[in-house]
């Protein structure tokens, strides 16, 4: 039998001598060839079965035909009695000279070669599967499936701030600046926080889509071992493959990581997980589906044959030291990138970036007269925080002034107004007015619920009115109105209201909403002490504020 050239291998006389089969082995091999050309005319020869019972007879377990050489067995996993190109394919391979002398390499070291099996998932029918078969359709489609729910998902947790301002057939896209896009919570309790970190860990351990594809690419196309099993693998549908089964995984990690960012209890965080994990292991459920039959007698056939089959891997492809540095490498990315993201975005949420930068706050002073002299701008603090949660001074206030503070008291576990002593002296549970109890991160939650104010003779009161806003007019359309445009000042956004001419100003107001007052007011005398009268018209003053 003439054999392909082997690979040459530097080893001594002696090695070669314990290498080589002795005399029993070949006439092993010959009775083996033997009993498979018999198979093969008995199998030729007899009349057809039913289908039925063809696929019924076709038991893995008792299927192979065992092959030795050198005291070492193999055995060819193909389903013998499915059909007859399976019952062919049986014999060409235990005739192949290229067959027998790969078995020859695989038995003189076991450096030589390293055993593989295509991963059972829908991905791996891409590999060997006839284009236009079921198998074939089936790994495109689930795909498909999986990165439809994935795009979906995205949509609806990121908000860009786009819309088309075209009409008609025009497109005219407009984004606006947003801080928080994808609508992370403004902070979390500690234990959400170590469940983040546990469900990142465990997404990016079971994740196994990506890490068979980088074990695929790293063990190359081998003609002479993956095609010599799968006859119908091709290089451009094993590169298609690799590239839909990491491109699914690692969008499934992406979106993963986002929904468990996004989460603000730990209910919500393992619902989340637990419904993006299901989508994530779609291509091996289908598989398995496909191999109990569900998906008819062929996908049946197909994948329990590819799930007992075994192909080999020259040594050169797939090098134990460069497995182990992909390994590594692979595992260190995917840490160091959403570990990153979570410190990233712990950071941002432990220092109230995702938090209204100023707010506006009117209270009513029926009951409390002093209360009206606190509306208008309050200013996040950014140096500090009260119960894990900023807090926000009067505008003008510095910090050492006596002036009104909105902070969270951990104590009552609810946000207050208080007034700071003189020398910078913050004690926020000693408040005027106060929210229900409440554990929300931003003061802003609490507009819909009472407020309580302390009366002089310190009795609590409810508050009649109060209003709280968000006033940043770069996050809403027309914020500013049609007299108005919305401007940085210095890290604060503000309303500049237009200016219509030298002799009409215009509007003013925090959001322009107020028109330009009189220059001159008229009115009835009023009478002084002592007598006299004070004068009837009032100019106002240019340039001054109050």
């Amino acid at each position: 039998m003439e054999s392909k050239k082997q690979p040459n291998v530097a080893i001594d006389m002696e090695d070669q001598r314990q290498l080589l089969p002795d005399e029993s082995s070949f006439t092993a091999a010959a009775s083996a060839a033997a009993d498979a050309e018999h198979f093969n005319h008995n199998f030729a020869s007899s009349s057809p079965q039913d289908p039925a019972e063809d696929y019924d007879a076709s038991v893995h377990e008792e299927g192979s035909l065992p092959f030795s050489i050198g005291g070492d067995d193999y055995y060819d996993e193909k389903t013998v009695g499915d059909d007859d190109d399976d019952a062919e394919d049986i014999i060409k391979r235990l005739h192949s000279s290229d067959t027998f002398d790969t078995m020859m390499t695989r038995s003189t070291s076991d450096r030589d070669v390293s055993e593989r099996k295509l991963p059972e998932d829908t991905f791996s029918f891409l590999i060997h599967a006839d284009v236009f078969s079921l198998p074939f359709s089936w790994g495109i489609i689930v795909f498909l499936f999986q990165i439809s729910i994935y795009i979906i998902l995205g949509l609806s947790i990121i908000d860009l701030g786009c819309e088309n301002k075209g009409t008609g057939w025009k497109i005219d896209i407009v984004c606006k600046e947003t801080k928080n896009p994808v609508d992370f919570p403004f902070n979390v309790s500690v234990p959400v926080r170590i469940s983040e970190a546990i469900a990142i860990l465990i997404s990016i351990i079971t994740q196994d889509d990506v890490r068979k594809a980088i074990c695929l690419y790293r063990d190359g196309f081998d003609e002479g071992g993956l095609t010599q099993v799968f006859p119908g693998a091709t290089l451009w549908k094993w590169t298609l493959s690799i590239v839909l089964r990491a491109s699914e995984g690692a969008l499934g990690l992406v979106i993963t990581f986002l929904l468990i960012m996004r989460s603000k209890t730990v209910l919500e965080l393992l619902l989340n997980f637990s419904a993006i994990e299901f989508i994530t292991k779609l291509d091996d459920t289908v598989f398995e589906l496909a191999s109990e039959g569900f998906l008819g007698r062929k996908m049946k056939r197909k994948s329990k044959k590819m799930s007992n089959q075994t192909y080999f891997v020259t040594k050169e492809n797939a090098n134990s030291v460069n497995a182990t540095k992909v390994s590594i490498a692979y595992f260190l990315i995917l840490f160091t990138a959403f570990f990153g993201g979570w410190a990233f975005i712990f950071f941002q949420q432990t220092n109230g970036k995702y938090l209204c930068a100023q707010i506006f706050s009117q209270l009513g002073d029926e009951a409390l007269p002093m209360l009206g002299t606190f509306t208008g701008l309050f200013y996040r603090h950014e140096k500090r925080t009260f119960g894990r949660r900023s807090s926000y001074r009067g505008a003008g206030v510095d910090d050492q002034e006596r002036g009104p503070l909105l902070a969270y008291c951990e104590d009552e576990m609810r946000w207050t107004l208080s007034l700071t002593e003189d020398g910078g002296v913050w004690k926020p549970c000693n408040w005027t007015a106060a929210s229900s109890e409440s554990e929300s991160y931003s003061i802003l939650s609490t507009t819909s619920s009472p407020w309580v104010i302390k009366t002089p003779t310190n009795r609590v009161a409810p508050l009649t009115h109060h209003f709280l806003m968000c006033y940043e007019c770069t996050d809403v359309d027309d914020f500013c109105g049609d007299r108005g445009s919305c401007v940085k000042s210095e890290k604060y956004d503000k309303c500049e209201c237009n200016i219509i001419s030298n002799e009409e100003k215009g509007r003013y107001g925090l959001r322009c909403e107020y028109s330009e007052p009189c220059k001159v007011v008229e009115a009835e005398g009023f009478s002084m002490e002592g007598g006299g009268q004070f004068t009837s018209k009032y100019y106002r003053l240019e340039g001054a504020k109050t």
